[in-house]
């Protein structure tokens, strides 16, 4: 047998049996791939539409690289441990809860930097304006 071959199943059976050191209880349904345009690892999965029963979904890819070895399939178990709806605290729900407030985060933050730039361009103008109309003192309530 071809040791390559040996490697690849050795660390592939984690994937599918599972790994109790990293969370992971196994998924036999998954399909570990090489992507030689991406050069990545991936864990794909057969998930049949009407019309495209060959549909593939990749649900993690591993670091770059052609090396597939303990450190990317520890990687790749994570990815998979961290996107699991069966662990606890970790519902479809969960997930859709963490995203809205990572995107009502970056919204927030997206605000927060147009008014930041805003403000000091419009403080540069009152007082350029100040200046030109001889206007000496100003109050504005916020």
């Amino acid at each position: 047998m071809d040791p390559r071959r040996e490697l690849s199943n050795h660390l592939s059976r984690r994937i599918y049996e599972g790994d109790p050191t990293l969370g992971w209880e196994g998924d036999p349904d998954l399909m570990l791939c090489f992507h030689a345009i991406t050069n990545k690892w991936e864990l794909l999965r057969h998930s049949p539409l009407r019309g495209d029963p060959d549909r593939y979904v990749v649900e993690v890819s591993g670091p770059v690289g052609q090396d597939i070895n303990e450190e990317a399939i520890n990687l790749m178990i994570m990815g998979l441990v961290a996107r699991s709806t069966n662990r606890r605290g970790n519902s479809a729900e969960d997930q859709m809860e963490a995203i809205f407030k990572k995107n009502e985060l970056a919204e927030k933050h997206r605000v927060d930097t147009a008014q930041d730039s805003t403000a000091e361009a419009l403080a540069k103008f009152y007082t350029e304006a100040g200046k030109v109309l001889g206007v000496t003192q100003t109050n504005f309530a916020i």
